[in-house]
């Protein structure tokens, strides 16, 4: 490429069904020079979303075969280089800074950190690195489930980082019913590369099936999850038969998927099956700290931290540091009555930005006093990340988090949106509580009360009583049709209780007669 030519980046994405997400990750990459959408058969609106974004995208197919539909994606790119991101993420750094970089690249490929901030991936943590920016000349992808980018002879390019580039894994808004669908699709895949493997004779491909099965059946539910067990032994069993690159991610996802379980004495067995595979890593520690953690073993946790460096490389290069292990770190300080240290750790993480204390972590290990002290050296971005956090948490204890941030700053409105999320899960009495804070402030639209009413999981009473609650205290028309509809489902023997408790939040409102 001649030096007075500015180079061009592709954006190239595959996709389907991803009408809650797209607009996002295609706002966060209009400064590509292009954007290529490859439709694998969307039956939502992801293609009409796309189309607002760019004139290249292709009613394609699916075929089983995550490279192959990939690959026809690449053949639509005309950049000369290609970033690949997910419709679910989202590129977070400056586009004019992705392009400074490549202007001086030594590589052709590169990996750049990926955050997951929604995903209940059990074999990612929640910062890794992937090869997602390479020379689009001579690059193709090859493997049918978790595929890899290669260079002309086959083999996966080696690759530099990108320092200060990094993807945002924001999860799905359907994730439940799109990981059952990916955790059924991927363990046919895996279930046929092994039949086919083992029907070869080809011992290798066996095994790497294999680590791949397990995987896939983690995310299939309980009943899979045993299966997922048994498989991942099978694999480990066969010595020389995986690299060490596929130990580690055996042993990533089974630890995970252990610890999930409350199964602490086999995630520490695979924490040392990770270790066996990746003698010097860090990231091992900082595994072994969290199941101590669990164990009740504080010292060993924090022996276990101790022996991590403040700054480490991951086993794809990327840069790592320490205090990715802050929150657990936080409770075994505290459970060797160490809060002091607890606390300064939290307010010299919040004084440099090294490090991401979460608000639920540290609400319930230093107490709603040191909570509250804390609140004043947020930054406005911290502010907000801890709200949102929050929302994600979703539990009772987040939901006092965000009680407390709104009484440190009344009427904030990213407070009160994150709030009017999680009041409804947490019952009637939280659900109007949090309802007076949004008309205090002018949020009304945002009723927690209606949100409640709405609910069809809940119990019918309790429904009647929040809508009747909505539009008596706040004339919020949007409650009748979800009164009439709790009013339905309520049993006759609760029906005489029912009409008591309406008479007094909505006299003369309803008749049970």
């Amino acid at each position: 490429m001649s030096k007075n030519r500015r180079l061009t980046i592709s954006a190239v994405l595959i996709v389907k069904n991803e009408e809650d997400v797209l607009a996002t990750c295609l706002d966060s990459v209009r400064w590509a020079d292009e954007i290529v959408v490859y439709d694998t058969g969307s039956t939502d609106a992801t293609r009409e979303i796309a189309r607002r974004y760019t004139d290249i995208v292709i009613e394609g197919y699916w075929d089983d075969d995550f490279a192959a539909a990939r690959n026809r994606a690449l053949e639509h790119a005309t950049g000369d280089w290609v970033l690949s991101i997910d419709a679910d993420e989202e590129f977070e750094s400056q586009g004019s800074t992705l392009r400074k970089r490549l202007a001086y690249a030594k590589h052709t490929t590169y990996g750049v950190r990926i955050v997951n901030t929604g995903s209940n991936s059990v074999d990612e943590t929640d910062e890794f690195t992937a090869i997602r920016v390479f020379r689009r000349e001579g690059k193709h992808w090859v493997g049918q489930l978790h595929e890899q980018i290669a260079g002309a002879d086959g083999l996966v390019a080696a690759s530099g980082m990108l320092g200060g580039i990094r993807l945002r894994h924001s999860g799905y808004a359907d994730q439940e019913r799109l990981t059952t669908e990916k955790a059924e699709r991927n363990i046919t895949l895996s279930r046929e590369q092994l039949a086919e493997a083992e029907a070869a004779g080809d011992a290798v491909g066996a095994a790497v099936a294999r680590v791949h099965l397990s995987r896939s059946l983690i995310m299939g539910g309980p009943e899979r999850q045993e299966e997922s067990a048994a498989v991942a032994e099978q694999a480990w069993e066969e010595p020389g038969r995986i690299t060490d690159q596929l130990s580690r991610t055996l042993s990533l996802a089974q630890y995970k998927l252990a610890l999930g379980r409350g199964d602490l004495d086999r995630a520490l067995l695979w924490v040392e099956r990770w270790r066996s595979a990746q003698p010097d890593s860090a990231a091992v520690d900082i595994a072994a700290a969290e199941v101590y953690a669990q164990r009740g073993e504080a010292e060993a946790g924090l022996a276990a931290l101790d022996r991590v460096p403040t700054v480490f490389r991951d086993s794809a290069g990327g840069e790592m540091r320490r205090s990715s292990a802050i929150n657990v770190e936080i409770g075994l300080l505290v459970s060797v009555d160490r809060g002091d240290e607890a606390l300064a750790l939290v307010r010299d993480s919040l004084r440099t930005g090294d490090g991401d204390p979460w608000p639920v972590v540290v609400l319930v290990r230093l107490g709603e006093d040191a909570f509250r002290g804390l609140l004043g050296d947020l930054s406005d971005d911290q502010w907000r990340r801890w709200a949102l956090l929050s929302v994600r948490d979703g539990s009772r204890a987040a939901l006092r988090v965000l009680e407390l941030m709104e009484e440190h700053r009344p009427g904030d409105h990213t407070v009160l949106a994150s709030g009017a999320r999680v009041a409804p899960l947490h019952g009637l009495e939280a659900a109007a509580d949090w309802d007076a804070r949004l008309h205090r402030h002018g949020l009304g639209r945002l009723s927690t009360l209606v949100a409640f009413a709405s609910d069809r999981r809940g119990a019918p009473a309790d429904r009647a009583v929040a809508a009747a609650l909505a539009i008596s205290a706040y004339h919020d028309e949007r409650a009748f049709p979800h009164l009439e509809n709790a009013l339905d489902r309520v049993p006759t023997q609760g029906r005489s209780e029912l009409a008591e408790a309406l008479g007094i939040v909505a006299p003369g409102l309803v008749s049970l007669d």
